[in-house]
């Protein structure tokens, strides 16, 4: 087993994963400490305190990595086994979560659809209605290109693919059906966090009248909030947005060009036809109601000390 450390730090700096493998590989973390046998018990619960901490911290724009580190450690009062079985049920229900939702979004994906980057829940999904497809159209994803690995993945299936550079979107959307894209977070109010380039694709399919589907675990929605007209908060809105190395989108750029990087954007609730989890279809009250649950949750670990 890796150290404790460098396994955080992979989760804090992951470039490669979507959230679903991060969250998953943060819920091990935990569960692996609270039945670390070499540690005692107290021993156990300072180490979980901190990682807990720094898990949930790591990814601003991952609502979802905060919501388990959450979820896991409310037990924390009945010690490292009740963390332990609250782990492994999570891990258990995350897995499922992934079959409900193809279950609730059958109805809306058929025909040509388009989706950006890659999303590991979006992925599945798309494989589980391959034979009601027809076609997919990926954006690729600058600057790291995830969308070309999402379009290996579903044409390794038989599914027929087009991929696309971002900009290309509103020049393919009128040959679609639907837009489909996964979500880094899903907002207290039901806007969306994702990979950037989802809100320009949400607006361009709102003015053609085109179905945009978000597709998310529960886990993802956070109590964090948007906000929208308040310059004063501006710093809190791109801190959500994980902003990233340059060169990746210049190298070398000249000393007097500013170059940015955002990993994510934000996309409107009001552009969003559906957001399809594994409870069904939720519309912003009952959004609301799971991101409360979610801030009582992270309240518990913010006063947590071991």
């Amino acid at each position: 087993m890796e150290p404790l450390e460098q396994r955080i730090q992979q989760v804090c700096t992951d470039r490669e994963h979507g959230s679903r493998w991060l969250v998953k590989e943060a819920i091990i973390i935990l569960k692996d400490l609270a039945q670390d046998t070499q540690l005692s018990e107290i021993q156990r619960l300072q180490l979980l305190a901190s990682s807990a901490r720094q898990l949930a911290q790591a990814r601003p724009a991952m609502g979802a990595l905060a919501s388990a580190v959450g979820r896991v450690i409310h037990v924390h009062e009945e010690g490292t086994e009740a963390i332990a079985h609250e782990a492994q049920q999570l891990l258990t229900d995350y897995e499922t979560a992934t079959q409900k939702i193809a279950e609730y979004a059958q109805p809306y994906l058929k025909g040509h659809l388009m989706t950006c980057s890659i999303s590991g829940t979006v992925l599945d999904v798309l494989l589980a209605h391959k034979e009601q497809i027809s076609q997919i159209t990926i954006l690729e994803g600058r600057p790291r290109y995830e969308g070309r690995a999402m379009a290996q993945a579903l044409h390794e299936h038989g599914i027929a693919v087009t991929i696309i550079t971002d900009a290309q979107a509103d020049i393919f959307l009128p040959q679609c059906q639907g837009v489909v894209v996964g979500a880094d977070s899903i907002l207290i109010n039901g806007d969306i966090l994702n990979k950037a380039g989802t809100a320009l694709l949400a607006w361009a399919a709102h003015g053609r009248n085109i179905p945009f589907y978000v597709l998310s675990e529960t886990l993802k929605i956070s109590p964090n909030r948007w906000y929208e007209h308040d310059p004063a908060r501006q710093a809190s809105n791109l801190n959500l947005l994980e902003e990233k190395e340059a060169a990746e989108v210049f190298a070398n750029a000249p000393a007097d060009i500013a170059v940015r990087n955002f990993y994510f954007d934000h996309t409107l609730y009001r552009l969003v036809t559906h957001v399809i989890t594994e409870n069904g279809i939720l519309d912003r009250h009952s959004i609301r109601e799971i991101a409360v649950t979610t801030r009582t949750n992270a309240r518990i670990l913010a006063r947590w000390q071991a």
